[in-house]
């Protein structure tokens, strides 16, 4: 462990200890009298930083509170609400969103609050797209990664590369899929936050490697289908796709490990909270140990 790591590192210890010893919530400020939510609790470092799935607001949301009550009492962990959800304001109007603007809002959040780096990143489904871009455009900050069923980069389009080509009478499920994997990347209007998934899978290839800093790989069952109306063969083969880009992760660090859930699907929060706290636990250890 370099000399510099141990510094920063027992300057955040400190500032945690003395500082933020207290439960914190509340809406801090980003940039034009905008809010964002941030829900923190616990002491130590490094902090843990949750960025939740599509639509989800981890202050309110109970699986998530009793995941952070349980990291609570080995670090600090801060639950964040993204523009508008929850307790956060809405985003700008005018334009998509992506990966690279809720990065900047937790950034701006977690400096308003007074918030100490490093962060260890907790990122479930395309929150794990955002903590990857958060990663990227803030290494200095970021002392590592857990990604909790994240979303790949190149997840849609793998998937969709599988899918048959389109034949006249196909199986109404497959036509949908195809449909659905072809425009979802591109129309924002078709997820709930206005996200344009394109230019966040752009912005997350950004980050190519993290060196030494733990990423932790927490991957659902491989028993869980993307579809599940599809037909058995193909749910399959993309499920098998979709183990093998979770793979790709540990190509990140020289420190990453994976671990897969023995039966909990993508909703890996909600259907296996301990599951996530254990990943998560490893990588506040392993950010600690250093190298």
């Amino acid at each position: 462990m370099d000399l510099r790591r141990v510094l920063a590192l027992a300057f955040a210890l400190s500032a945690a200890s003395v500082g933020q010893a207290l439960a914190q919530d509340g809406r801090f400020d980003v940039g034009g009298g905008r809010m964002i939510r941030l829900s923190c609790q616990g002491q130590g470092a490094p902090t843990v930083v949750v960025d939740a799935g599509m639509g989800s607001a981890p202050v309110e949301d109970e699986a998530w509170r009793r995941i952070a009550a349980r990291v609570s009492e080995t670090t600090r962990i801060c639950l964040c609400d993204r523009a508008g959800l929850g307790g956060s304001d809405p985003a700008p109007k005018g334009r998509p969103r992506a990966s690279a603007d809720a990065a900047a809002d937790l950034e701006a959040a977690l400096r308003a609050a007074k918030v100490e780096p490093p962060f260890l990143l907790a990122g479930h489904s395309i929150g794990g797209l955002h903590a990857q871009v958060f990663a990227a455009r803030y290494p200095d900050q970021t002392a590592g990664l857990v990604l909790i069923s994240s979303t790949h980069p190149d997840q849609m389009e793998a998937w969709l590369a599988r899918l048959p080509a389109a034949t006249p009478g196909e199986p109404k499920p497959i036509a949908d899929a195809r449909d659905y994997l072809t425009r979802m990347p591109r129309d924002p209007s078709l997820n709930p936050e206005n996200l344009d998934v394109a230019a966040s899978s752009a912005q997350a290839r950004e980050l190519r490697a993290l060196g030494d800093k733990p990423v932790i790989v927490a991957t659902h069952s491989p028993r869980w289908r993307m579809v599940p109306d599809l037909p058995e063969p193909l749910s399959v083969e993309l499920e098998a796709v979709t183990q093998g880009l979770q793979k790709q992760f540990l190509a990140l660090s020289s420190r990453a490990t994976q671990t897969i859930a023995p039966t909990a699907g993508h909703g890996l929060p909600h259907e296996d909270p301990g599951f996530v706290v254990e990943a998560i636990l490893s990588g506040v250890k392993a950010a600690r140990e250093g190298r």
